[in-house]
């Protein structure tokens, strides 16, 4: 919580006041591979978590795992785009280890959005973040190859092959876990 509360200061906002709002938050632990959000579910909550790996996915018709990308540094976890529109997430978001969690509910980010023009800053750094992810991951499934969206994902989670299952890994690349292990194989020669 301590983070989270020099989070709400940097935003300028009093210390008291932001201890006050802070304690009004609910705290909850999920553990490795646990869901903080399901496909269909409401979603109720965004999150907030001091550091961690999340995985974000979609399953589709057929019952696949489609996984879009994983979260590592922003601190804000959750199905943005439902939690904004009060509908059934689209989006799954599994826990990649043991965390704790701080709840909002829409009210109480809404608030937070209002306290000053720096909270109305940041709720546009969340929406700006979020349009920019999307693009990026569709500019990169529709122009870069295999290859460069591995090399990529590489360059921003060097370690994810020790952290992430890679069957996870090649779901967000877009390809085959067979692909992948081909690429891998290719780039292990070239080094």
């Amino acid at each position: 919580m301590t983070n989270l509360i020099n989070l709400l200061t940097s935003l300028n906002i009093d210390e008291a006041k932001a201890i006050e709002y802070a304690n009004r938050l609910k705290c909850v632990q999920i553990k490795k591979g646990e869901h903080f959000q399901m496909q269909g579910d409401f979603a109720k909550y965004m999150g907030y978590v001091d550091s961690g790996k999340f995985r974000y996915y979609k399953i589709d018709k057929e019952g696949n795992e489609r996984t879009l990308w994983f979260s590592k540094s922003f601190p804000f976890i959750g199905d943005y785009h439902s939690f904004l529109k009060k509908t059934s997430a689209e989006l799954c978001v599994q826990a990649m280890d043991n965390y704790e969690i701080v709840l909002f509910t829409y009210g109480q980010i809404m608030e937070l959005f209002d306290m000053n023009t720096d909270t109305q800053k940041f709720r546009a750094t969340l929406a700006e973040r979020s349009m920019f992810g999307w693009r990026s991951i569709a500019f990169a499934l529709h122009f870069d190859t295999a290859e460069e969206r591995y090399m990529e994902l590489l360059n921003d989670y060097p370690d994810i092959e020790k952290e992430i299952p890679l069957k996870h890994i090649a779901s967000t690349l877009g390809i085959s876990p067979e692909t992948l292990s081909r690429i891998r194989k290719k780039l292990d020669k070239n080094t």
